[in-house]
């Protein structure tokens, strides 16, 4: 990190001249000084907040290696945005090879993102092929001897916040529960990720992946990052309107995939109207429905972006993307990274990448969006209970 971008992290939080050294000396310090960064760490949070606490854990992660490639440098990575005037939305792709690092196994030991010697008899919550949970604090301890995790309470829940060392964002930061539970929706989720934009007054945006591009379904865990969605402009009409009142309104924009937009300042307002409308859309096929979800804070104003999701439909290979696309997708950064195999016969995203338009974005997502007639219903049901609020 630059020193002008350094300062200007300073400046945002307005913080002393302590703080600063402090920040600067957990930047630095090595993966061996995990109980130092810590207690400083806490220290920053304590004196400035969570949030500027955060960006230094973040720094030392990088600067340690653990990141394999620092967010701030391009080294390969570029960014494109097409703008689309029927959602008000510039929509981003990322060219980022970095993601591919997280499959050369000597470079993870170098980086000591995994360790080279662990005693598999003290790994614990093991899966039917006996491969231990990569998302519990006892095996992180264990595995992962560069990464640094911050403990934060959420909602009366305990969680840690722990550096993505395959980055797709700057701050780029997955938050998994202490306990292993596995990755579904729970009513408890929105007051869980409202709580986190909370804590970090605003500065960070959390997203929760049901079973729509979340890579460990085991473990519950969320995602954090600085970076702003392009969802977040998405064009509101008054016609988008389906429920107002003082403190809450709720609205389905034009968009590609299904979209409901959840926001308020009564925080509870949100949470509950955003949970009857996800439980409402599992209640009408709780086999195959989910969801993304990101969850914002504007100065007092809350807002939740529920992105509808079907299990059969997370990919969209004939668009030249490989995988399932998550949140980060659906909220307009269109991460892309798979080269394809030696014999080329594999998804080129690259060639995606650099041969994408409007028509492709609308492709990936045509391919990913969920039943209309389920879409309706979920309309015709909420509008008729009149939100639950």
């Amino acid at each position: 990190m630059s020193d002008d971008l350094i300062e200007a992290v300073h400046r945002r939080f307005n913080v002393s001249a302590g703080a600063k050294s402090l920040f600067e000396q957990v930047a630095k310090s090595s993966a061996q000084e995990r109980a130092s960064i810590l207690r400083n760490v806490e220290t920053l949070r304590t004196g400035v907040g969570l949030s500027y606490a955060l960006l230094a854990l973040y720094r030392q992660q990088v600067d340690s290696g653990f990141v394999l490639a620092d967010p701030l440098k391009s080294d390969g990575k570029r960014d494109r945005e097409i703008f689309d005037s029927h959602t008000g939305i510039a929509f981003r792709l990322q060219w980022n090879p970095h993601r591919e690092l997280r499959k050369n196994h000597a470079l993870l030991v170098e980086h000591k993102v995994i360790a080279e010697d662990v005693d598999e008899t003290r790994l614990v919550n093991r899966d039917g092929n006996g491969k231990a949970c990569y998302l519990c604090k006892t095996n992180i301890d264990l595995q992962n001897p560069g990464e640094v995790l911050l403990g934060v309470v959420l909602a009366g829940e305990t969680f840690y916040v722990g550096a993505n060392f395959a980055y797709i964002t700057d701050n780029h930061f997955t938050v998994m529960n202490a306990e292993h539970r596995p990755q579904r929706y729970r009513p408890e989720i929105p007051e869980i990720l409202n709580d986190f934009t909370d804590k970090t007054e605003g500065y960070f945006r959390v997203i929760f992946n049901g079973l729509a591009g979340a890579s460990i379904e085991r473990h519950e865990h969320m995602q954090a990052t600085t970076a702003e969605f392009p969802i977040e402009h998405v064009r509101i009409e008054d016609n988008n309107v389906l429920y107002e009142s003082k403190s809450l309104t709720i609205s389905q924009p034009a968009y590609y995939v299904p979209l409901w937009v959840i926001e308020g300042r009564d925080r509870e307002e949100v949470e509950i109207a955003t949970d009857r409308i996800i439980s409402t859309w599992h209640g009408l096929n709780e086999r195959d429905h989910t969801e993304n979800m990101i969850a914002v804070k504007s100065g007092d104003r809350y807002r939740v972006f529920v992105i509808l999701r079907d299990r059969n439909r997370l990919s969209s290979s004939r668009a030249g993307k490989k995988g399932a696309m998550a949140a980060f997708e659906t909220g307009g950064i269109v991460v892309l990274s798979y080269g394809p195999g030696p014999h080329g016969d594999d998804i080129d995203e690259k060639r995606t990448f650099d041969n994408a338009n409007l028509a492709t974005v609308k492709q990936m997502m045509h391919e990913i969006s969920p039943d209309g007639q389920y879409c309706a219903e979920l309309c015709s049901r909420m509008c008729s209970a009149g939100f639950g609020v």
